[in-house]
C-alpha cells in the first residue's frame, strides 16, 4: 500500500501531461491568432495612408508684476500655457501627400485653428516641393514653435522668437537635399504671404521670398536664412495705450508700414553629442518706416544627466534705428521713440524626462536692462510703474505622441 500510495502522485502527473500539452497548445495557439488579427489591424492602416500624431503642453507661470514678457503677469493662468494638436498625413500617392495641423489653445477657449494644410510632393528622394499654409522657416525651432517637448527650454528664447509677429504663411517652397559621407547639406527656398494679428496689431506680409541653409553632420547643425516681403503693420497698441490716456488717434496715424520693404536675417549654430547641448541663434528684423529695426540673440547651454537635462540661456534684444523716430504720433502726447526698446533675459531652468514622450519643464527667467524704451513689453503698465526688471516663474509639462 505504501508504494502504490508514492507512486500515485508521479502516475497523476504522467496521466496529465497530455491534458496540460494540449492546454498550452491551444494557449499558443489564441495567441497567435491575437498577433495575427493585431498585424491584419496594422497592415490595414498602413495601407489606408493615413497617420496621426500630436502633442501636449500644459503649465503656469506666474510673473513678479505686469510687465507682460511673453505675455505673462501675476494674473496668469494655466489656460495661458495650454494647448493641444492633432497632425493628420494623407498619402495621396507614393511621393505625395497632404499634412494638415489643428491646434486648440487654452487662452482661445480651445477653439481648433488650422496651423498647418499643405499638400508636399517628392518627385525624387532630394527634391520635396510643398504648398499651403505652413510655418515661416525664420528659425532653427520654426517647424516645431508649438512642440514644447521637441525643445530644451520651457518657452523658445524670447530675445530671437519674441519680436516676429507671425508665425505662419500660405505659400509655397521647395528644398533640395545633398548627401555626403557624413554630413548634409539642405537648402530651401519659400514665397507666399501671411495675414495675422501680431504682437504689435494687424500684420500683413506680401510677396514673401526668401531662402534658407541647412549643414549637419549630426553633431553640429548650422543654419543661414534670409528673407524679404511687402509689410503692411498696424500698431493698434498705440491707438489703446494713447486711449488709456484719454486720447484718440486719428484713422491711421498708427500705421507703422504701409507697403514698407522689410528684411529679415538669421544665423544660427548648435552642438549636441548626447551629453552636452549648445544652441544659439542670431537675428536682425529690417522694416522700413517707423517699425524698430531689431537686432537680437541667445546662447543656451544644457547638459544631460540621465533624464535630467539643467540648462542656462542669455538673451539680448534691442531696437536699432532710434534716430528715425524724433517725432511725435500726436504732438506733444504720444512720441515716436516708444517704439524704441532694449531688453537682457536670464534663464535657468531644468528638463526632466519622465518617461519617452512625456517631460517636465522647470525655469525662472529674470529681464532687465529696459533703460532705453520698454523692453517690447505691456507699454501702458511700463510709462506707469517704470519697473527695472521683471520675474517669471514656469512649471510646465510637455508631451509628445
Amino acid at each position: 500500500m505504501k508504494k502504490l500510495f508514492t507512486a500515485a502522485p508521479l502516475a497523476l502527473a504522467i496521466a496529465a501531461t497530455p491534458a496540460l500539452a494540449q492546454s498550452t497548445e491551444e494557449t499558443l495557439e489564441r495567441m497567435q491568432q491575437q498577433l495575427n488579427a493585431m498585424q491584419q489591424q496594422l497592415n490595414s492602416a498602413k495601407d489606408t495612408g493615413i497617420r496621426f500624431n500630436g502633442f501636449f503642453s500644459t503649465g503656469f507661470a506666474r510673473a513678479s508684476n505686469d510687465a507682460g514678457y511673453a505675455g505673462i503677469t501675476d494674473e496668469s493662468e494655466v489656460a495661458d500655457l495650454s494647448l493641444f494638436a492633432l497632425q493628420g498625413t494623407f498619402d495621396v500617392t507614393q511621393k505625395s501627400q497632404i499634412v494638415m495641423q489643428l491646434v486648440g489653445r487654452g487662452e482661445d477657449d480651445w477653439e481648433p485653428q488650422v496651423e498647418w494644410a499643405y499638400l508636399s510632393h517628392r518627385p525624387t528622394n532630394n527634391l520635396q516641393i510643398r504648398a499651403g499654409k505652413m510655418r515661416i522657416p525664420f528659425f532653427m525651432y520654426s517647424d516645431s514653435l508649438e512642440v514644447g517637448y521637441a525643445q530644451p527650454w520651457a518657452r523658445p528664447p524670447q530675445s530671437v522668437y519674441g519680436p516676429i509677429a507671425v508665425t505662419s504663411y500660405v505659400g509655397a517652397d521647395a528644398s533640395y537635399n545633398l548627401n555626403f559621407d557624413n554630413s548634409s547639406l539642405t537648402a530651401t527656398g519659400f514665397t507666399g504671404f501671411t495675414d495675422e494679428d501680431g504682437n504689435s496689431g494687424d500684420v500683413q506680409l506680401r510677396n514673401i521670398a526668401g531662402m534658407n541653409l541647412t549643414w549637419t553632420d549630426y553633431v553640429w547643425t548650422v543654419r543661414g536664412v534670409a528673407a524679404t516681403a511687402e509689410a503692411d503693420i498696424d500698431g493698434t497698441r498705440l491707438g489703446a495705450l494713447a486711449a488709456q490716456s484719454g486720447i484718440t488717434l486719428p484713422p491711421g496715424i498708427t500705421q507703422l508700414a504701409d507697403g514698407d520693404r522689410g528684411n529679415f536675417f538669421g544665423l544660427g549654430a548648435s552642438y549636441d553629442d548626447g551629453s552636452w547641448q549648445i544652441i544659439g541663434e542670431v537675428t536682425r528684423v529690417e522694416v522700413d518706416g517707423k517699425f524698430a529695426d531689431t537686432d537680437s540673440a541667445y546662447l543656451s547651454v544644457g547638459h544631460r544627466f540621465g533624464s535630467w537635462t539643467p540648462y542656462l540661456a542669455a538673451g539680448w534684444t534691442e531696437s536699432q534705428d532710434d534716430d528715425e523716430r524724433t517725432g511725435f504720433f500726436i504732438p506733444g502726447a504720444v512720441p515716436e521713440s516708444i517704439l524704441n526698446y532694449q531688453r537682457h533675459e536670464y534663464s535657468i531652468g531644468t528638463r526632466w524626462d519622465i518617461t519617452p514622450g512625456v517631460a517636465i519643464k522647470a525655469d525662472v527667467t529674470h529681464v532687465r536692462g529696459l533703460d532705453k524704451g520698454y523692453g517690447n513689453l505691456n507699454t501702458g503698465y511700463m510709462l506707469a510703474e517704470n519697473p527695472e526688471s521683471t520675474n517669471v516663474y514656469t512649471l510646465k509639462l510637455d508631451s509628445a505622441f
